[in-house]
């Protein structure tokens, strides 16, 4: 009975870092391409190399906030479970 209920709380366990887990998978989805298009976009307008703080920076900046705004939305959103 005791293995049963050791079951029992690791599949609430599993329940429960199932959402986080769904919100960081859609937050990566929609932050990682923002990143990279604002990168490119970045070479094509600083005359400087991929290296460059000025290049990576703002790319990595806005897909942080991306990333952000997606993961608090998931998690706290108004359709949450």
């Amino acid at each position: 009975m005791s293995g049963n209920h050791l079951d029992a709380g690791a599949d609430a366990d599993a329940d429960h870092s199932t959402p986080t887990l769904v919100a960081v998978a859609y937050a990566l989805l929609f932050s990682v391409p923002v990143g990279v298009g604002v990168t490119v976009m970045m070479t094509r307008v600083v005359p400087g190399r991929l290296t460059e703080p000025l290049v990576v920076g703002p790319g990595f900046v806005i897909a942080l906030a991306v990333f952000a705004l997606v993961v608090a939305a998931a998690r706290g959103g108004e359709n949450t479970a």
